[in-house]
């Protein structure tokens, strides 16, 4: 009798597929309260190295400011906030201070959705791409 308990009360729970669909609507329905710039993205030089990883916040509709936190590619770097992060159009300035250093980046929105531009640190300006990314990078 304990059995047939047990198996009416599994049968009862929603199955693993109804669970998988009720998490990716919320996660839809969060996302739908994002603006386009919210997640993690990573800036890279000419040369394809990782150089920051920015994690920013994006309100939908301008329902606020950018706000976001850096940090250098490396497992064990410390992090820090973001001093300004402007969006206007297709143009985007960052900038923060790393290691002493005030870094700010202009970035200007491309066609298939990267960002493309300069970056100055130190007084070294070098071109710069800023990626969306899946899950935080590995470093090179």
């Amino acid at each position: 009798m304990i059995g047939l308990a047990v198996a009416l009360g599994l049968a009862a729970a929603p199955g693993t597929t109804d669970l998988a669909i009720r998490m990716r609507e919320s996660a839809a329905a969060a996302q739908a309260l994002q603006g386009g710039l919210d997640g993690t993205w990573t800036l890279l030089d000419a040369h394809h190295r990782l150089l920051f990883v920015f994690q920013i916040t994006d309100p939908a509709a301008g329902a606020g400011p950018l706000e976001g936190a850096w940090r250098r590619p490396v497992e064990s770097a410390p992090a820090g906030l973001i001093d300004a992060i402007a969006r206007r159009d297709d143009r985007l300035t960052i900038r923060f201070s790393a290691g002493g250093n005030v870094v700010r980046v202009h970035l200007h929105r491309r066609a298939e959705g990267a960002w493309s531009g300069e970056a100055s640190e130190n007084g070294h300006d070098l071109p710069v791409a800023l990626r969306r990314t899946a899950s935080a990078p590995t470093p090179r």
